[in-house]
């Protein structure tokens, strides 16, 4: 069948169109990929790092205090605390991932244990469970292509452990920060451009000079 000049012209204006939505998702998807590289390397190579619950003892004295009683994790009203699987060393034990669930400092964690594996305390000012550090080469308040806030409202010592400059970029003061991981639950950025390290790694140090 003969085609008319009218059809051709329907044909060619619906080829030119879905020619050009498919260019345009390529251009995103291929600038969605650019800008996910642009967050590599991280300095600790993605690795995520895990923390005890407010007041425990040092590694060895906790893990020899560590009943696996489960106590610190049932008082937990927000479910930060986590156990260890079986077939880890500290199999059985508590633990605080950042980026699944932040601590909210209630320590009731602390007044729970019954072997003072997890010490009672008496502030939040007093845990000190790791430090908080920004990549200001993925924050978009620091790259000011937004302005965030997200971990300076989340932060319980906000104000002190982490304050604002200009399109709200943070600014981490360690001797304040509680490692708490409010901060790193709640950034926007997929790798997280703030984060929790463990006291004494070099990120922390760096942070801290």
């Amino acid at each position: 069948m003969k085609t008319t000049r009218r059809q051709w012209l329907i044909r060619a204006t619906k080829t030119t169109f879905v020619g050009a939505l498919v260019a345009g998702v390529g251009g995103v998807l291929r600038l969605g990929q650019g800008r996910w590289r642009i967050a590599r390397p991280r300095v600790d190579e993605k690795e995520e790092f895990t923390f005890r619950p407010p007041g425990a003892l040092p590694e060895d004295d906790f893990l020899a205090r560590c009943i696996h009683c489960y106590l610190c994790q049932d008082v937990c009203p927000v479910g930060c605390i986590q156990m260890k699987p079986d077939g880890a060393a500290d199999r059985h034990t508590p633990y605080v991932a950042p980026r699944i669930k932040g601590c909210t400092l209630c320590l009731k964690c602390g007044e729970a244990c019954p072997t003072g594996a997890l010490q009672r305390l008496a502030r939040k000012e007093d845990v000190h469970m790791g430090v908080a550090a920004v990549d200001e080469s993925i924050c978009v308040s620091h790259l000011r292509t937004g302005a965030c806030g997200a971990c300076f409202t989340a932060c319980p010592m906000r104000g002190k452990a982490i304050t604002q400059g200009l399109f709200n970029a943070p600014y981490v003061h360690p001797e304040y920060c509680t490692g708490c991981g409010l901060c790193e639950e709640v950034c926007i950025v997929p790798y997280r451009a703030i984060r929790v390290y463990p006291l004494g790694t070099p990120v922390a140090e760096e942070t801290e000079a």
